[in-house]
């Protein structure tokens, strides 16, 4: 007998009790006539989109606090609370270092492989909950970095300093007291690579058949798109690779990958905007492979931060030193 996935099962406390509690909200622009069950299998693909359906059946997703049914469409704004029962989260790199520390502003320096907040599958194994520990203190996030790239990520004690940092942040463009990023990244096709550059333009979220949030850089300023600049500074080649360091204007998401992308530059390591495209991305998550050879993370450092503290105004310079798996890759393409 066929299994009625879309009739809402009432007996869910015990379940409840057994699983694990994650929240998200849409912030992103999606089709009006999206499903509850189609969004939740794009966004969290760990999942397909028939097991999303059995779980939404159960009431295991609620949409803005309500069970419904998975055929339910959902919008900017809803908040969607599921529950995930015996997935374990997978192992992470939990070597963090604290590289500045004057009892409320913190700067750590974040290994490749763990992630800053709560996404997808992690939950407990993120740089957050790890610093909270160590710490023994609740802890602001400030800013934030993928996943995979290694590097300075600033955090607070206390909310004055969050609300200030945050504000200075949305205030640079007319401030003087800007916030100066500066990253690390090999990158590849670069046998004609230029010493200095500037890449700037408008970021689009274009969509992608792989990846639905690629991004596209385009000169005019089109409905949707969100201004960016990024200088590039060559300071080593090898070849047909290239050792660049980024300095960031502005914060898009994606930002230095989508940038080099445009010049033909690719990022060593990045499945989506990288020489094999966001196939890559597809069959990493789907089948957990990536092409022989393929570095196994994209190879981007949050390297130095240069700012004025939020509350003293003292000028606050840090660096984290180049993660150990970049030094040694460098090291193995200028023996090539």
């Amino acid at each position: 007998m066929k299994k009625a996935k879309n009739k809402l099962h009432l007996n869910t406390e015990d379940i409840y009790q057994k699983s694990v509690v994650r929240k998200c909200r849409i912030e992103e622009n999606i089709d009006d006539s999206i499903r509850l069950d189609k969004y939740m299998g794009d966004r969290f693909s760990y999942y397909s989109r028939n097991k999303w359906q059995d779980l939404i059946g159960q009431g295991l997703v609620l949409l803005n606090g309500r069970k419904v049914k998975y055929t339910r469409t959902v919008n900017k704004g809803d908040e969607i609370e599921y529950h995930i029962i015996g997935m374990k989260e997978p192992e992470v790199d939990k070597n963090v270092t604290i590289i500045y520390d004057d009892g409320d502003l913190i700067i750590a320096n974040k290994p490749a492989n763990l992630p800053v907040i709560p996404s997808g599958k992690y939950y407990h194994n993120t740089l957050h909950t790890i610093v909270k520990q160590m710490l023994n203190c609740n802890i602001n996030m400030l800013n934030r970095i993928d996943r995979e790239t290694s590097g300075c990520v600033v955090m607070s004690r206390g909310h004055e300093t969050a609300s200030k940092f945050c504000a200075m942040i949305a205030r640079r463009k007319n401030t003087k007291k800007k916030i100066k990023k500066t990253y690390i990244a090999v990158v590849e096709n670069a046998i004609n690579i230029e010493d200095n550059f500037i890449v700037e333009g408008y970021m689009l979220e274009s969509g992608h058949e792989y990846y639905r949030r690629f991004q596209t850089l385009h000169k005019e300023n089109i409905e949707g798109s969100k201004y960016s600049k990024t200088a590039f500074k060559t300071i080593k080649r090898f070849g047909d690779y290239a050792v660049v360091m980024a300095r960031l204007y502005t914060g898009r998401m994606h930002q230095i990958r989508v940038h080099l992308y445009s010049k033909n530059l690719y990022m060593v390591g990045d499945k989506i905007y990288g020489k094999y495209g966001p196939k890559v991305f597809d069959d990493f998550i789907e089948k957990d492979i990536i092409p022989d050879g393929f570095f196994h993370r994209q190879a981007l450092h949050a390297y130095s931060l240069e700012f004025n503290h939020p509350i003293t105004d003292k000028l606050i310079k840090v660096k984290a030193p180049l993660a150990k798996d970049l030094r040694e890759f460098i090291k193995k393409i200028k023996n090539i």
